[in-house]
């Protein structure tokens, strides 16, 4: 006997009694049944229980339904969704499947069942009254089975022949299965030969009848189960009765494999069986079968053009798969069932299809799974021999390197990923880089240790695959020019009241701004308000700083005309601000004291630029009065209009605040009278950074 695990109950959920009345009934006289069916040994109500809906339209289709009563009511019904119209009355209602054997006759998985349902009350007007049958199996069977010592001494087929009541002998050919005979009736004859053989033999039923347990006849559902071992003596192995149970069988366990749906299958991941996936990517590709019992065999065919997985190819057998071909399954990605695996069951090639590369000429590489058989219950897939393909391209990403990206010193080489999952590529992806295109080295996306102003090729690799090479220049280290302030020439031009200072590719305020500056003149400052002075930081190897004041000046005569404005120190020429400048520094570094008036701020900036368009800056904004003089590496932060931009001018401005007052013009008019002054900043040994 085979035992099925899915336990069978079958509960009719009716539909519209009033559509499927019928009229010769008779109208308020007029009721109707509907039927359920229930497993009478088991006891349990089934919808309790995750059977397949599928099993109950195969097996409750076999009964039938013999109904009497009422006004001389007789007819049988098959298995029916609607609800039966019948007459007011009282019903006795019988209900069989498969034919209980005769006297005598032996019949292996043949079951019978019935159940009745007497005294069912009808009434008139009411929609359906439920008629539920608690159904019983009512022929008697036996099953031989076989302990594993047995199993490991007895390798040979064998077969048996067994008789019942004064039936003739019948062959039990198939073991697996169970003998069914009609209940009331004894074993007369049970005997185990080897096969091929007819006078060898074991007589099952002498031995068996030794045990107490053993009956004289079988009532209906009753169940013998004979357990076969061995008794080894004096070099003789016998086969003896180990075990003898008569117990109450379920319908459950006696529904013949073949009345059980066929296994289904349902392909996961594929799209009219077929899977197109990218190299890199990690996607379903299952096969999940519904199995009303066990899985007797899987057949599989693997057909793959992968060449790290070409030597799978071949053809499995489950049941006989070897611990060599399992273990490379297993180590590939695949993950089997096994046989005897019950419910939903699979066979899943995801872990696999993660690993499947595509062709590096951009075509894609089948991968060909062909199943060829999934048996349950003695019955194969009704779609038959199936295949699906794994068709693997190879992921498409491209390499960049923008120019707000590079540095004198190191670049960072930018991926874009079309195809393919993004995060497995970037984290697989290596680079590499070279100055002739034959000789290259490896690096990670950052490339440091580069030469300033150097040509440069790069290219990405992931698994087999390698991006188009791109060209890379690193940017020349540019130093500021007089950037020790050392160098300044005084123009006087014969204009009166001062001297106006200019230093190599520095300037000041323009001469128009402090023109004709009596006042200025007395307090010592040029008309630019910037002046050299030998007040240098310690340890400077230059002799002059630059000293820059916000200034109390007047273009007329007399001090109530007197104007104001902070000094400035700036790249570029006169009234112009910036040079040309082609490179990415990462910072200005300097020297500076400062002195601020009236709760001014020092406006210290360094701006790059594209064109017109600012990519990068930096500022310092002192407010505390220093004694002396301190370090500054101003940053300079570039945003993200740099990404694509080239730099093309670089400012940098000195300027003593913002305020534009100063102490108290009256007064004397000395030349080192401070009251023309308001804030001073003192600034030396300017220089450019570059830290990458």
């Amino acid at each position: 006997m085979k035992k099925i695990q899915t336990f069978i109950y079958v509960l009719l959920m009716g539909f519209a009694f009033a559509a499927c009345q019928d009229d010769s009934l008779g109208g308020t006289e007029q009721g109707g049944i509907r039927i359920a069916l229930t497993d009478g040994t088991a006891g349990v109500d089934v919808t309790t229980r995750s059977t397949p809906s599928e099993l109950f339209d195969g097996f409750k289709q076999k009964f039938k339904f013999q109904i009497k009563g009422g006004d001389n009511y007789d007819q049988t019904h098959d298995w029916t969704e609607d609800v039966i119209p019948l007459a007011a009355g009282v019903y006795d209602i019988t209900a069989t499947c498969g034919t209980e054997q005769a006297d005598g006759v032996v019949k292996f998985d043949a079951p019978c069942y019935t159940g009745t349902k007497e005294g069912l009350k009808v009434n008139a007007g009411e929609t359906a009254t439920t008629a539920e049958i608690s159904c019983k199996v009512t022929n008697a069977l036996v099953s031989i089975q076989f302990d594993d010592e047995y199993k490991e001494y007895i390798t040979d087929a064998t077969y048996a022949m067994i008789a019942v009541e004064s039936g003739t002998e019948t062959n039990w050919a198939d073991l697996s299965t169970s003998a069914y005979f009609k209940a009331g009736s004894s074993i007369t004859q049970l005997k185990l030969y080897k096969d091929g053989t007819e006078s060898t033999y074991a007589d099952i039923l002498a031995e068996a009848k030794k045990n107490s347990n053993f009956p004289e006849t079988f009532a209906a559902g009753d169940h013998l189960i004979l357990t076969l071992s061995i008794a080894k003596a004096n070099g003789n192995v016998a086969i003896k009765v180990s075990k003898v149970e008569v117990v109450p069988v379920t319908i459950e366990e006696t529904i013949p494999l073949e009345w059980l749906p066929k296994p289904k299958m349902m392909a996961e991941g594929f799209t009219d069986n077929q899977l197109v996936m990218y190299e890199s990517e990690t996607p379903t590709a299952k096969f999940n079968f519904n199995l009303s019992s066990g899985l007797q065999e899987l057949k599989f065919t693997l057909n793959f053009t992968d060449e790290t997985y070409k030597s799978l190819n071949n053809k499995y057998v489950l049941s006989t798969l070897s611990e060599s071909d399992k273990q490379a399954l297993t180590n590939a990605g695949v993950v089997l069932p096994s046989i005897g695996a019950k419910g939903d069951v699979s066979l899943d090639f995801s872990g696999l299809a993660a690993k499947l590369t595509g062709a590096t000429d951009g075509s894609s590489l089948d991968n060909v799974i062909t199943l060829a058989e999934v048996k349950a219950n003695n019955r194969v897939l009704e779609e038959g021999e199936q295949t699906y393909t794994i068709q693997t391209y190879a992921p498409e990403f491209d390499i960049k390197v923008y120019p707000g990206n590079t540095w004198t010193k190191q670049f960072t080489a930018n991926t874009e990923i079309t195809k393919g999952n993004a995060e497995v590529i970037r984290k697989g992806m290596t680079f590499e880089y070279s100055t002739n295109g034959s000789n290259w080295t490896s690096s990670d996306s950052i490339v440091t240790g580069l030469t300033p102003g150097t040509d440069y090729q790069v290219r990405a690799k992931f698994g087999k695959h390698v991006t188009e090479v791109v060209n890379a220049k690193t940017y020349p280290v540019i130093e500021l020019t007089n950037g020790g302030l050392e160098n300044y020439t005084d123009k006087d031009n014969g204009i009166s009241y001062g001297i106006q200072y200019e230093w190599n590719d520095w300037a000041t305020l323009n001469e128009l701004t402090a023109c004709y500056c009596a006042a200025a003149a007395y307090s010592g400052n040029s008309r630019s308000s910037t002046i050299p002075k030998d007040h240098v930081r310690p340890g400077s190897e230059g002799n002059v700083a630059a000293w820059i004041v916000t200034m109390a000046y007047r273009p007329g005569t007399g001090l109530s005309s007197a104007k104001y404005t902070p000094g400035e120190l700036f790249l570029g020429v006169y009234n112009t601000k910036g040079i040309e400048f082609e490179s990415r520094p990462t910072g200005v570094h300097f020297w500076y004291q400062y002195t601020p008036y009236d709760n001014d701020k020092s406006d210290i900036y360094v701006k790059v630029y594209a064109g017109d368009v600012e990519i990068g800056n930096g500022s310092l904004q002192e407010t505390k009065s220093m004694q002396e003089y301190e370090e500054c590496t101003m940053n300079i932060d570039y945003n993200d209009n740099a990404l694509n931009a080239k730099p093309t001018k670089l400012v940098i401005v000195f300027k003593s605040g913002f305020n534009t007052s100063t102490h108290d013009v009256t007064g004397s008019n000395s030349s080192d009278d401070p009251r023309f002054r308001g804030s001073e900043l003192y600034i030396d040994d300017v220089s450019l950074v570059y830290d990458k």
